[in-house]
């Protein structure tokens, strides 16, 4: 530890209390009569009856003994309670999916009752039913006995289909509309394109809590694909996330009659849901124009591997990584991966054993486990250094499903090959599977697999090259004043920031998810028609922004990525400037391994940015908790144990976290934020822009590790289940009181939930801190108060200056409360908190050691 720095402490006891109230929000929400109702919902029911027998008649020609089975969208306005309950009551009727609908519009029939609401959005649920004719019968006759006198019971269990039916907007089958959206369709055209001769692409079929029901669709499925000459390359059913997929080929023959309106048996299949492009990740090949040799490092590595690298295969015998990797490769991918495409696993090893390499910080004591997710792309014949890409002839889900197993699990009656990972590093992402407002597959699977095996996933927010376009004529960037282009040129970024969403899995709620500052120390020459555009440390133009899911805080935090430089295209609108990336091996950026191609050395490194750069360090930082923990465990009384370690390491990556120097220049770029005339609206706008850009903001690992005189850091864990609270009290160093100070408050609560994937909440576990009294009179200084309690991250920052007065014993209290939210669940949710109390240094108060004086002799945290 650094001269100067201490120890985080440890909370010095912690109390059972009881639970906070999670409060209700009045529902206003106006809906017509039974008269209206009748009017609107008997015709959509007639039309269902039609669908049924259309469907009955259909089978009477392939499979006259199945029985005819539909699946009804119910778009229902408001939340029903107990509703699937209800639904299980009904024989032949399967819940399916839930989702939340947040911005229905109003009409004469839904609407608020408050005349100054009246044209406020509205929110809903889509309720995804599996039904056959039975249960359609059933379901017709619990309206009839509703239209009929809406006041009349109905049978024990069935009451939530009353106050459905008055919610009800409008029923009807799931059609090829909702199975065919806008990416696969923009998808297929891309393949049609292309010249390939068949595309590739993902069926997420219905999943069925039945085997039976499952391998009846994969059937149907299989059959319909080679009714239009194709092939099921690979499927995969993973019960825990309600997931049954497959992946399948078309001749792009077949695919383009689709595309001109063909309306193929396959779209018209109930046992799909959506049809979805190829999830793939890839890495393009890095042009060469300048590599440097690296200085080798010393020093050996020992003991095991808390940090896991699924990424490309890293060249284990570069000069950098010998002896520091253990390299996992089950699939015999080595073979087909020629050193020198082996780029992306080695840049990414070497950012997180070694930092980036113009910094010449110490590398990890520790190896990191490396797991090949990705291969070179057999198609790229035309680069010296093939792309990378994630394998075309398996299920990208699957591939992941397996290696994570594999650590904690292993497979083929082999014993787990990792088990004491605690960081699944993923630097990559689905380009074609963009965050919306519905959770993918992916991101399900890795908040799972987090809550299954207590690993914390870090995960980068995504990419985003794409041109800028600067509202400055063509040629004027070179004459203009440094501060004026940064100026433009984030004007140009924050309007393009609804094409720049985070890319599936960073939507992942367990995770954490790392947005890209741009940050590096190296010290690049100055090369003419090539522009630095952007403040130096702050957002990078390469960064894709949230939110999350459910308005959840998302990029989580932001690391050093890179400084990327743009060039000027030379044609374009005169009135505009387009820029676009520069992609080079040269500085700026962060100087990592890559492997020699021709005449370079084996030693060979080169420069490289992004929110992958930034992905790997936020690893490395976490590598770095995870050893401070250890020789804490060895020092401290009362120090986390290591079932604590994956929420622990989560909580301190973002406790140093602020949006300090860098909100100032998004701020400006968004002027009529601040011309909102009411100071609590204008606020929350405000806030929640520069939520979506920097989540909560610039990670500083360091501050969060250690202490100093005039910062102490106090960590505490525990274990909760739903409806149990604990308390965390923290005293107050007396020499604080009566002065006239800055002074701020810091406090991470972060945990790892179960998940329940059919419903809309989908969060299990919801905790949350609230605090006592106030007694340092300190206020909100980074996001709002209901941001921060949508995730599995609730960081809050706070800060005051007047003068208060208090005495000595006097205490600043936490209160960790749990509840469920989507659905029981058994067992208890582990988490960890940490608070810290920051003066001035010029103050001189000793904060540190007047409260590591009176918890001295208070009992030490417990272990549950």
């Amino acid at each position: 530890m650094a001269r100067g720095q201490l120890p985080l402490l440890m909370f010095p006891a912690r109390a059972k209390s009881e639970r906070e109230g999670l409060g209700r929000n009045i529902d206003s929400l106006r809906v017509p009569d039974i008269a209206r109702q009748r009017a609107r919902i008997g015709p959509q029911l007639a039309v269902l009856q039609g669908a049924m027998e259309a469907r009955r008649i259909l089978l009477q020609r392939s499979a006259p003994l199945e029985n005819p089975e539909l699946v009804l969208v119910l778009e229902v306005i408001g939340a029903i309670s107990n509703f699937a309950k209800a639904v299980s009551r009904v024989e032949g009727l399967e819940w399916l999916f839930e989702l939340a609908e947040d911005q229905i519009p109003p009409d004469e029939d839904f609407h608020e009752e408050d005349e100054d609401k009246r044209d406020r959005d509205l929110k809903g649920r889509l309720y995804l039913l599996g039904t056959n004719q039975q249960a359609l019968n059933q379901l017709l006759g619990l309206w009839e006995r509703y239209q009929r006198d809406p006041s009349a019971r109905l049978d024990h269990g069935l009451a939530p289909f009353k106050a459905v039916f008055a919610h009800l907007r409008s029923i009807r089958p799931w059609n090829a509309t909702d199975r065919v959206g806008d990416d696969i369709r923009d998808y297929w055209i891309d393949e049609a394109q292309s010249g390939k001769a068949s595309s590739r692409f993902e069926i997420e079929a219905w999943y069925h809590a039945s085997n039976r029901k499952n391998d009846a669709a994969r059937a149907e499925i299989v059959s319909l694909i080679q009714d239009l000459r194709g092939q099921v390359l690979s499927h995969c059913v993973i019960d825990a996330i309600a997931y049954h997929g497959l992946l399948c080929e078309l001749p792009i023959g077949s695919v383009q009659e689709i595309l001109d309106g063909g309306v193929p048996d396959l779209l018209l299949s109930q046992r799909i849901m959506f049809f979805r492009p190829q999830g793939q990740s890839s890495v393009g090949a890095s042009p060469e124009e300048q590599v440097e040799v690296a200085d080798l490092p010393t020093g050996t590595t020992a003991g095991q591997p808390v940090i896991a690298l699924l990424d490309g295969l890293p060249m284990g015998n570069h000069g950098l990584l010998a002896g520091r990797l253990v390299i996992d490769d089950p699939d015999g991918w080595e073979e087909i991966y020629e050193a020198k495409d082996r780029v992306h696993g080695t840049a990414m090893a070497s950012l997180i054993v070694h930092g980036e390499l113009d910094a010449a910080s110490d590398p990890l004591s520790r190896p990191i486990y490396a797991r090949p997710i990705m291969r070179p792309d057999p198609q790229d014949t035309y680069n010296p250094r093939r792309s990378e890409q994630t394998p075309n002839d398996t299920l990208l889900i699957d591939l992941v499903h397996r290696a994570v197993r594999r650590l904690f699990q292993g497979e083929a009656n082999q014993a787990p090959v990792a088990p004491t990972i605690k960081i699944i590093n993923l630097s990559m992402g689905d380009p074609h599977r963009v965050f919306s407002n519905e959770l993918s597959p992916w991101a399900r699977l890795l908040d799972w697999l987090s809550h299954q095996f207590g690993v914390l996933f870090v995960i980068s927010a995504g990419n985003d090259a794409s041109t800028i376009k600067v509202d400055a004529p063509r040629g004027a960037l070179q004459a203009m004043q440094v501060i004026d282009r940064q100026r433009a040129a984030l004007a140009a970024l924050v309007k393009s920031s609804a094409d720049r969403r985070l890319m599936s899995p960073a939507e992942s709620i367990n995770a954490l998810t790392v947005g890209a500052l741009h940050e590096d120390v190296s010290n690049p020459p100055i090369v003419p028609n090539r522009f630095d555009l952007y403040p130096l440390n702050g957002i990078s133009p390469l960064s894709r922004v949230g939110h999350g899911y459910r308005r959840a805080v998302k990029p989580d935090l932001l690391m050093p990525g890179g400084r990327c430089l743009h060039s000027e295209q030379l044609v374009g609108p005169p009135e505009a400037t387009l820029l676009n990336v520069v992609n080079a091996a040269a500085s700026p950026g962060h100087r990592a391994a890559i492997p020699p191609l021709g005449g370079e050395g084996p030693n060979s490194s080169a420069y490289f940015r992004g929110t992958s750069n930034a992905t790997a360090l936020a690893s490395r930082a976490a590598a770095q908790i995870h050893e401070m923990l250890e020789g804490l465990r060895q020092a401290v009384p009362g120090a986390p144990t290591p079932e604590y370690d994956a929420v622990v390491i989560k909580a301190l990556l973002v406790h140093g976290a602020t949006w300090d120097g860098i909100s100032e220049p998004l701020l400006s770029a968004r002027p009529e934020l601040a011309a909102i005339a009411d100071g609590n609206e204008r606020r929350r706008a405000q806030k929640d822009y520069l939520t979506r850009w920097l989540g909560y903001g610039r990670a500083d690992v360091d501050r969060a590790m250690t202490c100093t005189e005039q910062r102490a850091t106090l960590l505490g864990v525990g274990a909760l289940r739903a409806g149990e609270a604990l308390e965390f009290v923290m005293p107050l160093p007396p020499t604080l009181a009566g002065k006239l100070t800055w002074r701020r408050v810091t406090v991470t609560l972060a945990w790892i939930t179960p998940t329940n994937s059919k419903h809309h909440q989908y969060r299990q576990a919801r905790l949350w801190v609230t605090q006592g009294q106030n007694p340092l009179r300190v206020v909100r200084a980074n996001t709002d108060d209901r941001a921060p309690k949508r995730g599995t991250v609730q960081h809050e920052v706070w800060e005051g200056e007047d003068a208060v007065a208090f005495t000595d014993g006097a205490t600043f209290s936490c209160k960790v409360n749990c509840a469920e939210e989507a659905g029981r669940w058994e067992g208890s949710v582990r988490f960890a908190i940490c608070v810290s109390l920051e003066v001035s240094v010029e103050t001189g108060i000793e904060v540190y050691h007047e409260i590591q004086q009176r918890i001295a002799a208070q009992v030490p945290i417990l272990q549950s």
